[in-house]
């Protein structure tokens, strides 16, 4: 028979694993978007775009990658 102070412990984790983890997932991913939004935003009300997201390096990367994987199939 399991103790009380094992019982508690179970429960624990489990809420920890299905409530807590998700829910700093998602508010993770919240503060990333608001972040780049409002970057954006305040780039494009001031004209400084020094913190601004730079997607032609984000493009460039994946433009070269997409190429690799065409011209180097795995085996």
């Amino acid at each position: 028979m399991m103790s009380l102070k094992a019982i508690f412990f179970s429960l624990g984790c489990i809420i920890v694993w299905f409530v807590l983890l998700p829910v700093l997932v998602v508010c993770g991913g919240i503060a990333l978007f608001s972040y780049a939004v409002f970057a954006e935003l305040g780039a494009l009300l001031t004209g400084e775009h020094g913190k601004t997201l730079e997607t032609s390096a984000a493009r460039e990367i994946a433009r070269r990658m997409c190429l690799d994987k065409r011209r180097f199939p795995r085996a």
